[in-house]
């Protein structure tokens, strides 16, 4: 397909996409910062709140490997859709759980849904992005993304005070169940030529850690998924044990990732024009430091400084690290079902292993140990990177 094509498919696909995604993320960000809440009111531990998180992730994991080498098959809508059905669906289940262990199954349950909706969706708008034109496309992609994951938790946290978390369930599951109709009317699917590739197997995805860049991109994006892992799951936690409010606490989570959102257009453009590499470990640095420093904040205000920093931070980098894998999975001839669905079984593991792992430091030391774990994770998986700067001094795949 030529590149003017390309670009007119571009057009028609990611702004609907895009609207899509946005719906759906706002669904999802009216409930999950309030889970671990939710969950303590059923007597939950800290472990199982971590527990609750984790199973999600681990499922999506489980799930990964299937899905991105199916998609490249068999095209990407129809699992989008399905996916976005799950997720509806998911949020009547958590809706009508009882006990912590309900929860967790609920929770796996969408990390399969999840499988099906978020890498697929990346590696829809790698099939229709230009050569050179990554960073942007998927800044733009991540901008619908985080708008809708920032104002969840602005519009839950309101509607949990106000209402009860039964009404955050069932907006979740409408919001989601219109993203699925938008999706399923609107979003064109890519020509198959788009998806083809050398490699389609499941085990290509594993394959791919055999290549020295793409091992250094798998690991500082599996080291920061921990660290987010850790900041979501107990920051809810973290903020009430300071007196904040659950409206509080979702103006905290609001404000960190529409900071993080108001980047990406910029963060994109910044990396389609200056090396990648380092943009992505630099800023994944500065996001462990802060990180590290939460429990030292003094209330609400100084909360919220630093929640906006990190977000800053995290904003600036995503898109860097993203596009390296797209530019070196095209290099590699490889589909982008399979280099997505790499790139989100990085998210899986540290997603999975962050929550869980927090959950038993903060209950042996405390929350404070969480968050001074999240750093480490989040500064130390960003020297991965470092064997790249190296190979290829412009930081590009």
């Amino acid at each position: 397909m030529e590149e003017a094509q390309q670009r007119e498919l571009a057009k028609g696909t990611l702004g609907v996409l895009g609207g899509a995604i946005f719906v759906t993320m706002l669904g999802v960000g009216i409930i999950t910062p309030f889970l671990p809440l939710y969950a303590r009111q059923m007597g939950a531990s800290a472990f199982f709140m971590g527990l609750i998180f984790g199973a999600f992730s681990l499922s999506r994991l489980l799930a990964m490997p299937f899905v991105g080498p199916w998609s490249d098959r068999r095209g990407r809508k129809s699992f989008i859709v399905i996916g976005l059905l799950g997720f509806s669906l998911t949020a009547l289940l958590m809706k009508a759980a009882d006990t912590p262990y309900e929860l967790i199954l609920a929770r796996i349950f969408m990390g399969v849904c999840s499988a099906m909706v978020m890498p697929v969706s990346m590696a829809l708008v790698a099939d229709v992005t230009p050569i050179g034109r990554e960073g942007r496309n998927i800044g733009g992609f991540n901008t619908a993304f985080l708008l809708g994951l920032g104002m969840g938790p602005l519009l839950g946290g309101v509607i949990y005070d106000s209402q009860g978390v039964a009404t955050n369930f069932v907006l979740m599951a409408v919001l989601t169940l219109v993203a699925a109709a938008l999706t399923a009317w609107r979003v064109k699917e890519p020509p198959e030529e788009l998806r083809s590739a050398e490699r389609l197997s499941w085990w290509s995805q594993f394959a791919l850690l055999g290549d020295l860049q793409m091992l250094g991109i798998f690991i500082c994006r599996a080291g920061g998924a921990a660290a987010m892992g850790f900041f979501i799951a107990f920051l809810p936690v973290l903020g009430v044990d300071k007196g904040l409010s659950n409206s509080q606490v979702g103006v905290l989570l609001a404000c960190n990732v529409l900071v993080m959102t108001g980047m990406q257009s910029w963060a994109g453009r910044l990396a389609d024009r200056l090396p990648r590499a380092p943009l992505a470990l630099g800023f994944q640095l500065a996001t462990g430091l802060l990180k590290s420093l939460l429990p030292l904040a003094a209330g609400f205000q100084g909360l919220l400084l630093l929640v906006m920093l990190e977000g800053a931070t995290s904003g600036l980098g995503l898109p860097a690290l993203t596009a390296l894998a797209m530019a070196r999975g095209r290099e590699m001839k490889v589909g982008m079902g399979v280099v997505m669905g790499l790139f989100t079984i990085g998210l899986s593991i540290g997603v999975f292993s962050g929550p869980t792992l927090g959950g038993l430091v903060a209950d042996h030391l405390g929350i404070s140990a969480t968050f001074q774990l999240s750093g480490a994770c989040a500064a130390l998986s960003s020297l991965a990177l470092l064997p790249q700067l190296r190979k290829d001094p412009a930081g590009r795949a």
